[in-house]
């Protein structure tokens, strides 16, 4: 296994392009940096560093290490931050996570089992429906949808994934005459021959689900995700996407859960 210390020798040379600045910021000895980058090559078998006139530059290899050496680190850290003494980690106070319905539904469970499996805290839930998600509030986490459009996204750094549509029926076939039940953050993205024939456009995905299961000609613009049992039409809609958030408050950004969080989402 490589050598925690080893690797942070490595990225402060790196990043310094000379042992002895490396040194520097690591209080320990020019020879001791030089030792360490050393053993470091002997065990990973490349050289890493080409020395020059008391600079060092990376190697092609070194390059290739850099980026290998940065996500070990990572996760190191990761893991000091998450687990105390009892392996298990550890906070102060309940952690407060704002969602939409959809999400605290379909999306919002599977996290929270992860979650709960690392961690003895509690947690407090506030719901709202999608039209009327907070965009802040006193939360610690929000785990949200929004539309996916054709414009440049600023908030891009929050998003961990995406909820794709799906047309779905009652049955197997589709019926010649449909009439459209639309989830309503899909409406500024369906077709207008979808939305001339819809007959409800809802945030409420139960109240769909419902109507779709019970009324033969009725056809459902909803997230697959949400679609269970039901039949998916061969035509998924591909073109309807929204984007899956998890942003996280600036106040909690440096505890062991955010820290946990932003590891399970760069993987």
């Amino acid at each position: 296994m490589l050598d925690d210390f080893r690797l942070r020798v490595f990225m402060m040379a790196a990043a310094e392009g000379s042992f002895t600045r490396a040194a520097q910021h690591l209080g320990v000895s020019q020879p001791a940096v030089s030792q360490n980058i050393a053993e470091l090559e002997k065990q990973v078998g490349a050289v890493l560093f080409d020395r020059k006139r008391g600079e060092v530059t990376l190697t092609p290899e070194g390059y290739v290490f850099k980026d290998y050496a940065a996500k070990i680190l990572h996760w190191y850290d990761a893991t000091d931050a998450l687990f105390g003494s009892a392996g298990r980690m550890t906070v102060n106070r309940p952690v407060r996570i704002a969602t939409t319905d959809f999400v605290a539904t379909h999306l919002l469970p599977d996290l929270l089992r992860d979650l709960l499996a690392v961690t003895a805290t509690s947690f407090i839930i506030d719901t709202y429906p999608e039209s009327a998600f907070p965009e802040s509030m006193d939360a610690d986490l929000f785990y949200f949808t929004s539309a996916r459009g054709d414009t440049l996204n600023f908030d891009a750094g929050s998003i961990v994934g995406t909820v794709q549509a799906a047309l779905v029926t009652a049955g197997p076939d589709f019926p010649e005459e449909p009439r459209y039940a639309v989830w309503a953050p899909y409406r500024p993205q369906v077709s207008q021959d979808i939305y001339a024939r819809s007959v409800l456009v809802s945030d409420s995905l139960p109240v769909l689900q419902d109507l779709i299961r019970t009324n033969a000609n009725l056809v459902g613009v909803i997230p697959s995700q949400a679609a269970g049992t039901l039949t998916i039409h061969p035509d998924p809609l591909p073109h309807l996407q929204q984007d899956l958030h998890l942003r996280i408050s600036d106040a909690f950004s440096r505890s062991a859960i955010a820290q946990w969080l932003s590891s399970r989402f760069s993987e």
